[in-house]
């Protein structure tokens, strides 16, 4: 109900402002890590994480997400991407909602060369440290197969310090994440190109989506030692079968460890990494 209330609020100013309304898929929180920037939640098997900014994490050190509300709520990297992208854990334990929707998977190509072409107007989302979702107005002007660029309507430069990560939107649909200012231009990575990049992470995101039987797997030697009440699952998905339990102080020995998801492969199944620490 708070959340919607939060939608209805925002469409209405953003409405008001001659500016699209804020999607319904739409759930973008600040991120507080190496910098300040911004970040997209997106759920999987009952977990939340945000996509964000590699160089907004850094090393992943005292993460934490907070929402338009206030609400604060720590987190994790979990992977790196490539291209300035990077997944983070939300530890968000019925605090956050952390939505379910994401963008359809289509070719946004024909749409922002057309944007670009025309020099149409969009919208740059961004949750700010004292609550609440500014909305930025933006001209399309270049366009290439991963990024596009955009210049602000607004002659204020302060308004664009921590921007990473905020939603570029057009149409009233997310288009792309920002990157960078450089030059009085705003660099986004295209949704599109995004989907892609994330696809073997989310489910139904991107066109090269794996099956958990099918991920691939890093070799990875020692042990691991459950630093929580750990359970070992069939797959690396917090919602398949548990084998049986580790108590805590309780060590097993690793075979691998999954490429791109936070899970450790033993002989039996799989653990969360989450859940415990290696030695």
């Amino acid at each position: 109900m708070r959340n919607a209330l939060r939608q209805a609020v925002i469409g209405a100013l953003m409405l008001a402002c001659g500016l699209p309304a804020l999607p319904a898929h739409s759930h973008p929180v600040l991120v507080e890590g190496l910098e300040s920037g911004q970040g997209v939640l997106r759920a999987r098997s009952g977990e939340c994480f945000a996509v964000t900014p590699t160089h907004v994490v850094g090393m992943g050190l005292g993460l934490e997400v907070v929402t338009a509300e206030r609400v604060r709520a720590p987190a994790e990297l979990i992977t790196d991407f490539g291209d300035d992208i990077a997944v983070i854990r939300v530890d968000a334990r019925g605090r956050i909602d952390c939505g379910m929707g994401w963008p359809r998977e289509e070719s946004l190509d024909a749409t922002l060369r057309d944007a670009v072409t025309q020099g149409r107007q969009g919208v740059i989302l961004r949750v700010r440290d004292t609550g609440g979702v500014e909305a930025y107005g933006v001209r399309f002007v270049a366009v290439d197969h991963r990024h596009i660029e955009v210049m602000p309507l607004s002659d204020s430069s302060e308004a664009f310090k921590g921007m990473s990560g905020s939603q570029l939107m057009l149409q009233g649909q997310p288009v792309g994440m920002v990157l960078a200012t450089e030059a009085g231009r705003i660099r986004a990575y295209r949704q599109d190109a995004l989907n892609e990049r994330i696809g073997r992470f989310f489910p139904g995101t991107g066109s090269q989506q794996m099956r958990a039987v099918d991920l691939p797997i890093e070799p990875r030697q020692g042990s691991a030692v459950a630093t929580a009440r750990t359970a070992i699952r069939e797959s690396p998905d917090p919602m398949s079968r548990a084998h049986r339990w580790l108590e805590v102080g309780q060590r097993v020995e690793l075979t691998g460890k999954v490429v791109g998801r936070p899970w450790y492969r033993i002989s039996d199944g799989y653990v969360r990494t989450a859940d415990t620490t290696v030695r």
